[in-house]
């Protein structure tokens, strides 16, 4: 056999010592939400701090994960410097569930998970309201005060809200606004306007979670005797001409 019959060969490849590696120093998601709403909208994004603890500057692999059931909601990567801090912000459209939501985000790199931290969304369970309004009184001169007098109650319950906030309105303004006491009644003073006629008024609860909004509308007379007065005027009129035409026969 010739002594070259095997012919030298060789190879190089470089060695990296070392990985850029992530810790989520910061997880910023929305508080809480009703079911269906999508968790991280435009207007209150998802936000995932992210710093670089390795030993080498590249890039570093992200997720979220719904830990109910470990399901990938989002997957993206950064590339930062060595100890190097940064924002990401993840587009989720992920619509809230029927349950309280656990979000963790977390850095990694191949299978090996560097860091993560954990964030709960609270289920807003959504309670339907009730407002009255009675205005007192209902037909008044121009100019004159008078009230928005009512009550919010939940609807599930009956029970009254306390400390929520109500807005007067008529003909779609704001005339004033209060807040329910105790048992979820409310009194607003107002200003009748100087011309004559009936006037839609609105009690208003713009509703704050969990409550829902609501409202009432009522008419306000201003220097108009209301039909359910006229009536009565006539009726006793009628009652006074009968017995007067009895005394005389």
């Amino acid at each position: 056999m010739p002594a070259n019959w095997y012919i030298p060969s060789s190879a190089t490849a470089t060695l990296v010592v070392g990985l850029a590696k992530g810790e989520i120093v910061d997880f910023r998601v929305t508080p809480a939400a009703e079911e269906g709403e999508i968790v991280g909208p435009a207007t209150e994004p998802v936000a995932i701090g992210v710093r670089n603890v390795g030993s080498l500057a590249g890039t570093i692999s992200l997720a979220v994960i719904d830990k109910h059931d470990n399901s990938i909601v989002w997957t993206g990567s950064i590339t930062l410097a060595i100890d190097e801090f940064d924002w990401v912000y993840p587009a989720l459209n992920y619509p809230m569930p029927a349950r309280d939501l656990t979000l963790r985000a977390q850095a990694y790199h191949d299978l090996v998970i560097d860091s993560y931290m954990d964030m709960t969304v609270t289920l807003i369970v959504r309670v339907d309201t009730d407002i009255t309004l009675t205005l007192a009184p209902a037909a008044i001169e121009p100019g004159a005060s008078y009230h928005y007098m009512g009550g919010l109650t939940r609807i599930d319950t009956g029970a009254g809200i306390a400390g929520m906030a109500i807005i007067a309105r008529r003909e779609g303004v704001e005339v004033g606004s209060g807040t329910t006491g105790a048992d979820g009644s409310y009194d607003i003073v107002a200003t009748a306007p100087i011309a004559q006629g009936s006037y839609n008024c609105q009690a208003v609860f713009p509703g704050v979670v969990p409550f829902a909004a609501s409202s009432v509308d009522v008419e306000l007379g201003v220097g108009i005797i209301p039909t359910t007065l006229v009536w009565a005027i006539a009726s006793a009129l009628v009652g006074v001409s009968v017995i007067v035409a009895s005394r005389t026969s």
